[in-house]
């Protein structure tokens, strides 16, 4: 990608809590310990609407005029992007159901296991998949796996459609994702909810295209720090409280909470110490999410054949650990390495994975940081 390399600190903190909070969900659920950042599935709404945002941040000098991107060229580089850690999670699941049936002696429904396999590697749903796989997910494998499906998806959508005058695009699928989703409700995981998924991810990510187009019109009071702090505020205290929140509430946060986090979180400027841990955050972000479930599979199975117990207090830290230190070793041995290799191949820059490191401004300084913008 040409010109000058977007990039915002604050967004990867936010991008980074958001993604650890659903872990700590999905472990409190899966472990039956009640009251652990319960309505942490709303990240998922965050992350379609930052990904609206910084898309159009990053490919907006593409999408028409000599240098603009074809559809193939585009979604090349949303494969680039997003399909290494899906292929490694999609693989660590594999494998666990594979040795759970060994070791337990029970059948493995091998076909199932294949198809399973070749669509979660083309990022595709499988609805009918079996119990014993993990169904009813439409991902059994991995299943967050859903919202990357939703991403891509609205990704080709918003790419065909990149010759309309964007505000207008993006104010028609406000205008008709908002009311459907608040009729069907936030969903997408299973084949009940699965179509609920579509005004889901069309609402946020639309949010986020209108929030880049219009953020130069923004009255300064919506983006100083103050109000990014009182954002931030808002997001632990919703992801976190105990108990499910109203529909009501859902709608707004994805419609106005959500929105002015992002749109707030491109402004300000963060001292470098907070930038550094906010960079790092956005960078683990991803493979975190992609594979703290394959990962939790694996620990919690390997735990229970150990001690016959569940102890969650114990299998928690050990869990949360395991996920960090898998996703740092995957995004630095395979996702890294491989996206540079793909760009490489392909020749000169790329907005998937920018060459170089690059230097942003942070409360006056620079931070120093490897130059990447995209989930």
């Amino acid at each position: 990608m040409d010109g000058p390399r977007h990039h915002y600190a604050a967004l990867d903190g936010v991008r980074g809590f958001a993604a650890l909070s659903v872990m700590v969900y999905h472990l409190g659920h899966w472990l039956d310990v009640p009251g652990l950042a319960v309505n942490s599935g709303l990240a998922v709404d965050l992350f379609f609407c930052l990904s609206g945002y910084v898309l159009s941040l990053s490919y907006g000098g593409r999408m028409t005029g000599p240098k603009s991107l074809s559809m193939a060229q585009f979604f090349r580089r949303r494969l680039v992007r997003l399909m290494p850690v899906i292929v490694v999670a999609t693989l660590i699941g594999a494998a666990y159901v594979v040795a759970r049936g060994r070791l337990a002696g029970t059948d493995i429904p091998h076909l199932a296991l294949f198809v399973a396999v070749a669509l979660a590697l083309l990022d595709l749903p499988y609805p009918w998949a079996p119990h014993a796989l993990g169904g009813p997910q439409v991902f059994p494998l991995n299943g967050p796996q859903y919202s990357l499906f939703l991403e891509l998806f609205i990704n080709l959508f918003w790419w065909r459609l990149r010759r309309v005058d964007q505000r207008y695009l993006a104010l028609g699928m406000i205008v008709s994702c908002v009311p459907l989703l608040y009729v069907t409700g936030l969903g997408g995981d299973v084949p009940a909810t699965f179509w609920s998924g579509l005004p889901r991810v069309g609402a946020s990510f639309f949010i986020g295209v209108g929030l880049y187009r219009l953020a130069p019109s923004c009255p300064a009071f919506m983006v100083n720090p103050a109000v990014f702090a009182a954002c931030m505020a808002i997001m632990a205290m919703v992801f976190m409280w105990p108990v499910g929140l109203s529909r009501g509430v859902e709608m707004v946060w994805i419609t106005v909470f959500s929105p002015l986090l992002v749109l707030s979180g491109a402004r300000v400027r963060l001292s470098p110490g907070l930038a550094r841990l906010s960079l790092w955050g956005g960078e683990i972000s991803y493979p975190l999410y992609a594979l703290h479930y394959p990962v939790f599979c694996w620990v919690n199975g390997l735990f229970q054949a150990a001690t016959h117990h569940r102890m969650p207090m114990v299998e928690m830290p050990l869990i949360g650990i395991t996920v960090l230190g898998v996703s740092l070793a995957v995004l630095r041995g395979i996702d890294e390495p491989v996206r540079a290799c793909l760009s490489r191949r392909r020749g000169g820059g790329d907005a998937a994975f920018p060459r170089g490191r690059a230097i942003y401004p942070v409360a006056g300084a620079g931070v120093t940081a490897p130059a990447r913008n995209e989930r």
